[in-house]
């Protein structure tokens, strides 16, 4: 499922934008990015249920990722 997927199934970009109090164009924005803020995870998994879709994949969010250990090691050099 993609970004603008998830939104359409949820009402379209205004409507998701009204229920999370965002204006359309910054949910629009988002969705023609490909990328939803982590913030918004649990608000749209609600409204997916609400709607009867399917919850969104955490991949379309930008949650941040844990650095590997190397990785850790190397910042901390």
């Amino acid at each position: 499922m993609s970004t603008r997927n998830l939104i359409n199934q949820l009402g379209g970009y205004r409507a998701v934008a009204a229920r999370l109090g965002k204006s359309p164009t910054t949910v629009h924005t988002h969705m023609q990015v490909g990328i939803l803020p982590a913030a918004w995870y649990d608000a749209l998994c609600v409204m997916a249920v609400e709607a009867e879709v399917c919850e969104p994949n955490r991949g379309l969010f930008s949650f941040l990722a844990v650095a590997g250990e190397n990785d850790a090691k190397d910042a901390a050099a």
